[in-house]
């Protein structure tokens, strides 16, 4: 009997092979990642949330010890965006919010919106920073090297061939992200926004 678990040899365009060097040099090209110095201000997750099923969205559950949002990306791009001055509250035209370390991380609240797991990457390109993508030993290695970042439990990126030629792009600084986050979540008043004050400021 024949093995299901065996891989199917499919005629036509060839592997990926010595074109692999070429993509992720223009992965790169067009990859916005969280600027270092606003990655070590923030130091870890930005909301109490983490994905869900769309059934769940936007409730709020128990997760270990403390109440958590239930999130569709949106919290990442926030984090993203809101830790950069980017005042934006929608996606932006031709971009998507990728997880270095997808799995787990996005189901943990320590994690789902942590800067260093986080990239904003074109969106032609973003199946490249899947867990079997070719960018993405390059960028969890980006993560870990110059943020610092790697999950609990995560194994430990190795430098993967010719990263030291690569051109990393950083969105812009802000001096002070924590007080740009702040004013974001009182100017705003979309439900999202009046679920997470309460968890993320439970005394006010």
């Amino acid at each position: 009997m024949r093995e299901k678990t065996d891989q199917p040899v499919l005629p036509g365009a060839p592997a990926l092979g010595a074109d692999v060097a070429d993509l992720i040099r223009i992965a790169a090209r067009h990859t916005l990642l969280p600027h270092p110095d606003v990655v070590a201000k923030m130091n870890g997750a930005m909301f109490p949330s983490v994905r869900g099923p769309m059934k769940d969205r936007l409730r709020v559950i128990r997760h270990g010890t403390s109440d958590v949002l239930v999130d569709d990306n949106t919290t990442p791009r926030w984090a993203l965006f809101w830790s950069h001055g980017i005042r934006a509250t929608h996606s932006a035209k031709g971009w998507t919010v990728a997880h270095l370390w997808p799995g787990a991380t996005v189901r943990d609240p320590r994690y789902y919106t942590a800067l260093g797991n986080l990239a904003l990457i074109a969106e032609p390109l973003a199946a490249l920073s899947d867990t079997s993508g070719p960018f993405a030993d390059y960028l969890r290695f980006h993560a870990k090297a110059v943020y610092g970042f790697v999950p609990s439990g995560a194994p430990i990126p190795a430098e993967p061939p010719g990263y030291g030629a690569i051109a990393w792009r950083y969105l812009d600084p802000i001096p002070d992200p924590r007080a740009f986050l702040r004013g974001q979540m009182l100017r705003l008043a979309n439900q999202r926004v009046e679920r997470l004050r309460p968890l993320m400021w439970p005394a006010q």
